[in-house]
């Protein structure tokens, strides 16, 4: 009798040790994705790294020749790079105009008027765009000789109110900004609603019964309610400004469209780091230079990130 038992303790493992084809087809779908990121994502990354550290002609692996750190002398001898970074900071404070527009709004939506659901949907809508229709759209809007803006403002102001927008320097880039602050604030605007909607109401009730005034409710119980909220939005707002491109290369390349070389508006002054890394990589083949721009805007980030996790506690309760 243990005999028997033995076996059949013994069969019985030995079935379970076996594959169905559910589990066969289960492990291959999940390591589709794991293939993929291992190669465009870690392989490219991996050779990215390496590259800083060597020169190379062009995309040939092959040439790659140890050049005892020169590319970091060049890359940060390089004026260019320097203003990117000014152009960037400076169009990633839209950001910061985009997320006060969400804030207003959504707390105009929690009031509850009339039709909110289709305004939420109005002003989800230009967030959901393609940024090369909206970056187009305003483009021909800014147009210095048939733009709307330009007729509006001569109309009101007469002739001398015109103005270039693809030359002057100021113009251009309040253009540039105009553009993100139009699509950006959707996201935000979602997010808060649902902040506001979670807000407790009995928190408003007692301090209706305390005598508060309407701005002390507001920074006394909504936006300490809604904190998290913004500590997330003013994350994720950081990092896509810090890594803006595609509007600021529309503008470039549509204003100047005949040739083009890699100048970003009059003077550079659209010029943002990820541009700049564009340029290098792909407009004049300098990988390893291109490499350690995308690792310093990384690091940059990566600071910029910690500093405002590290201060969240000042004024997020998480």
């Amino acid at each position: 009798m243990e005999r028997v038992a033995t076996g059949r303790i013994s069969l019985d493992l030995h079935k379970k040790k076996k594959l169905s084809g559910e589990k066969i087809f289960a492990y291959v779908c999940v390591c589709i994705p794991i293939i993929g990121f291992i190669l465009f994502s870690l392989v490219p990354l991996a050779i990215s790294f390496i590259s800083m550290f060597t020169t190379m002609e062009y995309y040939d692996l092959s040439t790659m020749t140890w050049n005892k750190f020169e590319t970091f002398k060049v890359v940060f001898s390089d004026k260019d790079l320097y203003k990117s970074l000014l152009v960037t900071v400076m169009l990633a404070s839209s950001q910061f105009i985009s997320l006060t527009i969400a804030l207003f709004i959504s707390f105009l939506l929690s009031k509850k008027p009339k039709g909110r659901k289709i305004f939420q949907i109005i002003y989800f809508i230009p967030y959901i765009c393609s940024s090369v229709a909206t970056a187009y759209m305003w483009m021909t809007m800014f147009d210095p000789n048939y733009g709307i803006i330009n007729t509006i403002l001569t109309g009101i102001f007469g002739e001398g109110a015109r103005v270039n927008w693809s030359s002057d320097a100021a113009a251009y880039v309040f253009a540039i900004i105009i553009t993100i602050v139009w699509q950006a604030p959707g996201y935000g605007i979602v997010m808060y609603k649902a902040a506001f909607d979670a807000v407790n109401p009995s928190l408003y009730e007692a301090s209706e019964i305390d005598g508060a005034s309407a701005w002390k409710k507001f920074w006394r119980i909504t936006f300490p309610s809604i904190a998290p909220t913004t500590f997330f939005l003013l994350m994720t707002g950081i990092i896509a400004g810090m890594q803006t491109f595609d509007i600021a290369r529309l503008f470039a390349v549509s204003f100047f469209p005949d040739a083009w070389t890699g100048t970003a508006g009059p003077n550079n002054i659209g010029l943002t780091t990820v541009i700049y890394i564009y340029n290098k990589g792909t407009l004049y083949f300098n990988i390893p230079e291109a490499s350690v721009a995308s690792w310093m805007l990384f690091i940059i980030i990566l600071v910029l990130s910690l500093v405002n996790y590290k201060l969240r506690k000042r004024w997020v309760n998480v």
